[in-house]
């Protein structure tokens, strides 16, 4: 009879759990979120090293956060494959007039979202906050891709 109860009250539980969870989500849908994580499937670049790797997608390679974690392989041709790809994504970015620039830092959240502001200013340029703090060396790599490509 216990052991039912403590079975019933942990089934409760669990799904209490569950329920808060779910109402604690936040879901930003600001356009430098939008942007940064934007799917390009036309890209072509690479399509050989997807080949070589199978256990890569290049489906799942599509945006600027998804290329910029292709930099952290430690193969010279995954990484050749993500820098073209970012380039790619980031020149269809620039044509479609939403210039993009990543940055990171402390405070950098606040800063992306006092830059877009106005999105009307005389560059258009979209921030994008990567990291506030420290970040991986591949997302910095990447942003300076990006960013390069961007002002170029």
């Amino acid at each position: 009879m216990i052991r039912k109860i403590f079975l019933l009250l942990s089934f409760f539980s669990f799904f209490l759990a569950e329920s808060q969870k779910d109402s604690n989500t936040v879901v930003d849908n600001s356009v430098s979120t939008q942007l940064y994580t934007k799917c390009f499937q036309n890209l072509n670049q690479g399509n050989e090293i997807f080949k070589k790797y199978p256990t890569l997608d290049s489906s799942m390679f599509c945006s600027l956060l998804s290329c910029s974690f292709l930099l952290s392989y430690k193969e010279t041709d995954i990484q050749m494959t993500a820098e073209q790809r970012l380039i790619g994504i980031t020149t269809q970015l620039f044509k479609e007039g939403n210039p993009v620039y990543l940055i990171s830092g402390l405070e950098s959240g606040s800063t992306e979202k006092k830059k877009n502001e106005n999105l009307e200013d005389d560059n258009h340029i979209v921030y994008i906050s990567y990291a506030e703090c420290t970040s991986p060396f591949f997302l910095k790599r990447a942003a300076d891709i990006v960013n390069q490509q961007t002002l170029h």
